[in-house]
Parts: C-alpha cells; sequence; structure tokens
C-alpha cells in the first residue's frame, strides 16, 4: 500500500508534499511577480510625483501672475494724471522722491536695510533706500534666489487706491506745517493717506521731494485740509511740508483705516524659489509677505510708447547700459526722466516656475527631464531699438534653440529682449514652466 495512517490519525501521502524544486519554482514566480508589481507601483507613484509637482507650478504660476498682473493694472492710479497746473508739466510727480512715515517713524527713504531678499536692492537712484515716484519700475537683477543662483529682477510698483478722480487738488496758498490751503477739500474723507507734489522743483532742475501725508481724523470742510496721524509727518528725513509752494498739489491716494490703503511695493524672487512682496510704506505690521512658491525667477520688459500715439511701438530690456531707459536715467529726478517713465505703457513679465522634486537623469547618456535652456520674451526680437540688435537678438535665439540637443546653450546678454537662462545638468533634473503676460498700465493711457 501506497499510504498508511500517521500516529495521530492523518493520512499521509508520498505525493502530498512539495518537492523542493516546486518550493524553488514557487519562490520564483512569487519574486518575479513581486518585482513587476513593485516596477508598476514605482512608476505609477512616479508619474504620479510629476504630475502632482507639474500641478503645483501650475497653480502657483498662475496665482502668482494674478497678484502681479492686479498690481500693475492698478500702477500709477491716484497722481498719473489729470494735472492741471499752468505752465507745467502734466508729468510733474514722476521721479520725486518719496518721504513717507507711520506710527513707528520713518519709513521712506527705507532708514535701515530691506529684509531678504531685497537686502542688497539698489533702487538706481544713488541713494541707498531712497526710491522716486513711477507707477512702475523694473529694477534688473535685483534678487538673487539661492535655488536659482541667478539674477531674478525686482517689480516696484506704486498706485494709489482711493476710488475717486486722479485730478490733483491745487493748493491755493503755502501750506502750515500741519495743514494745506486747497480751493476745496470735497475729494478728501477724514483719516486719507494723501501726496504733496510740487510742481516748481528744486534750483538744481531735480524735482521738488513728495510727501507721504494723512488727513487728520476730523471731516474736512471749507478749503482748509488739516494734517494728522499715523502718516502725518511736518519734517520726515530732509521733506519738510513748509518748503513747498503754492504751485503745488495733492493726490488721495486711499485710506488705511478702511483696509483700503495706497500700494509702495515691491515684488521680487527670494529664497526656496518663493515670490515675494514688501510694502514699503509699512501699512501692515508685517510688511514682507510670501505671495506663492514654485517660482524659480522673475523677469520683465518695458513696452514703451516713442511716439506719444498712446501705442507700443518699442520695447526695452530694464538692464540697458545707455539710453533713456537705464535704471540710472530713469530714476534721474529731472524732467527728461519724468518724460521716460511717462511713456512706460505696459510691462511684459515672465516668471519661471520650477518643480519641488528632482527626477531621475543619466548625464553619460544624455538622458535629462528638462532641456538644456529656458526662454521667454522670444516674440519681441522685432521691436529691438535697431535692425542690428533685433538681427543679434533673433540670431542668439536661433543658435541657442538649435545648439540645444547639441548640449551647448547661448544665455542671454546685457539688453537682449529674449530672456535665456541656460541650465546645468543638475538643474535639467527639474520640470520648468514658463508664464508670460503683457500687462497694460491703463492709468498711463
Amino acid at each position: 500500500m501506497n499510504a498508511h495512517i500517521h500516529p495521530f490519525g492523518t493520512v499521509r501521502g508520498r505525493h502530498a508534499g512539495m518537492t523542493l524544486i516546486e518550493l524553488l519554482v514557487a519562490m520564483i514566480i512569487g519574486v518575479v511577480v513581486s518585482l513587476a508589481i513593485f516596477a508598476v507601483l514605482s512608476a505609477s507613484e512616479g508619474r504620479k510625483r510629476t504630475t502632482t509637482s507639474v500641478n503645483d507650478i501650475n497653480q502657483s504660476g498662475n496665482y502668482s501672475m494674478y497678484v502681479v498682473e492686479k498690481l500693475l493694472r492698478s500702477a500709477g492710479s491716484g497722481y498719473s494724471s489729470g494735472v492741471t497746473i499752468s505752465g507745467f508739466p502734466t508729468a510733474y510727480p514722476f521721479g520725486c522722491a518719496v518721504y513717507s512715515k507711520n506710527a513707528a517713524g520713518q519709513v521712506l527713504p527705507v532708514p535701515s536695510t530691506l529684509p531678504a531678499p531685497f537686502a542688497a536692492l539698489d533702487s538706481g537712484t544713488g541713494t541707498k533706500g531712497l526710491f522716486r515716484l513711477a507707477p512702475v519700475l523694473i529694477i534688473p537683477g535685483g534678487t538673487t534666489p539661492s535655488i536659482s543662483g541667478g539674477q531674478s529682477d525686482v517689480l516696484v510698483i506704486m498706485a494709489g487706491a482711493s476710488g475717486g478722480a486722479q485730478v490733483a487738488t491745487n493748493f491755493s496758498n503755502f501750506p502750515t506745517a500741519s495743514s494745506l490751503l486747497l480751493g476745496n477739500v470735497i475729494d478728501f474723507a477724514a483719516n486719507d493717506v494723501v501726496m504733496i507734489a510740487d510742481a516748481q522743483g528744486k534750483s538744481t532742475g531735480v524735482r521738488q521731494d513728495c510727501m507721504i501725508q494723512q488727513v487728520a481724523s476730523g471731516t474736512p470742510s471749507g478749503t482748509t485740509l488739516n494734517l494728522g496721524g499715523d502718516y502725518y509727518g511736518g519734517t520726515i528725513g530732509t521733506a519738510t511740508i513748509t518748503n513747498y509752494s503754492d504751485q503745488s498739489g495733492v493726490f488721495n491716494l486711499g485710506n488705511v483705516k478702511n483696509g483700503n490703503p495706497p500700494t509702495f511695493a515691491l515684488l521680487g524672487v527670494g529664497d526656496n524659489n518663493t515670490l515675494y512682496s514688501y510694502d514699503l510704506i509699512r501699512t501692515t505690521t508685517d510688511p514682507l509677505v510670501p505671495v506663492a512658491d514654485g517660482v524659480f525667477e522673475m523677469h520683465a520688459r518695458y513696452g514703451i510708447d516713442t511716439s506719444g500715439d498712446g501705442t507700443i511701438d518699442q520695447w526695452v530690456a530694464p538692464d540697458v547700459t545707455t539710453g533713456d531707459y537705464t535704471i540710472a536715467n530713469l530714476m534721474a529726478g529731472n524732467e527728461k526722466a519724468s518724460d521716460s517713465i511717462r511713456r512706460i505703457k505696459a510691462v511684459r513679465v515672465g516668471l519661471i516656475l520650477r518643480t519641488s522634486l528632482p527626477e531621475r537623469t543619466d548625464a553619460a547618456a544624455g538622458v535629462f527631464v528638462a532641456e538644456n535652456q529656458v526662454q521667454m520674451f522670444k516674440d519681441l526680437a522685432t521691436y529691438s531699438a535697431s535692425s542690428a540688435s533685433s538681427a543679434s537678438s533673433a540670431a542668439s535665439s536661433g543658435a541657442s534653440s538649435s545648439s540645444s540637443s547639441a548640449g551647448t546653450c547661448a544665455a542671454s546678454k546685457t539688453g537682449d529682449l529674449i530672456f535665456t537662462r541656460c541650465l546645468t545638468d543638475a538643474e535639467r533634473a527639474y520640470r520648468y514652466r514658463v508664464i508670460e503676460a503683457t500687462i497694460p498700465l491703463r492709468n498711463m493711457l
């Protein structure tokens, strides 16, 4: 017989157990199946991480551009038009040095170092911490984000938020230390934040300083606008109210107490791929605010109306070294600078977004996630100031594009309208997205 009774009563057969060979085969099959499952799970998880990271930078980029566009569309509101003083240019506030204070003391010119990422920011005025009035100013290479390691532009945006007319109310007589004598005060309410600008300018040909002040808490009436509150100061730095002439005007910029403050802001990319904003006139407790993450670099270009017909016929890179639109010439504070500021009708802004997690690459095999360069503003080459620079920019773009597969990259040169950011092999392990927008300055049109 082929079977026998086990002592405990069970029946044991010759073929009831698994042989060693069968066990090894089963283990091999199990290992192969497990490896296949793990490979599928790993690929799926990798795609999930990639999809999530790309979705994150898409959302971050869209929100960042929304914030930038919202601020730029309001640039210049409250003071950029409607100046009616006879014999003086309509752009006389542009280029004035801005002086301001809050409850803690002077805030403009900045009496101390700005916080990161703006600590090394050069406003182009030649005086650290001094900013001159302009609806928008692009400071080329204003920040150097740690992750990028390259230079990223900074936007300086100045706008009122009163929601009222942009016509200045002219002085009817010389001011006192705490009151302005006007034709009427119907455009002002208690606690409004206002700006004083003098059309006469200084004897040196430079614009007279502008002072941000505040209407006193009482309801204005008659022809006297009394000043008081946290943003009032008879003297701020070297600017004094009583030094203004009777050819001055006062502009309503908004009201801090009702949640509608003016915007005097910096926008720039800092460490950890974060876009930051900073409130220059300190209307909030914490003026430095992270806007969004995932922003690798920011770059911008000016849209210029050279003919005065209200249309853009030239684009200019902010890092040009000659001409009316160098940072130094725009911030010179004279009549020429004011006219140049007035001709800026739009800004082209580009954001480079980067995913947070690296992916697998093989440099030896030439396998990378990203191309060896990121480009923006490629369509602006035809707007160069000269055909020669246009051809140069276009040629540079073509060379960069055609050489991408060969592993070379031609980085942007100073003054190029097309921006090219070359990527290292390590940087090519990430995914990038470029968002661009042409934003008209509607208060300048």
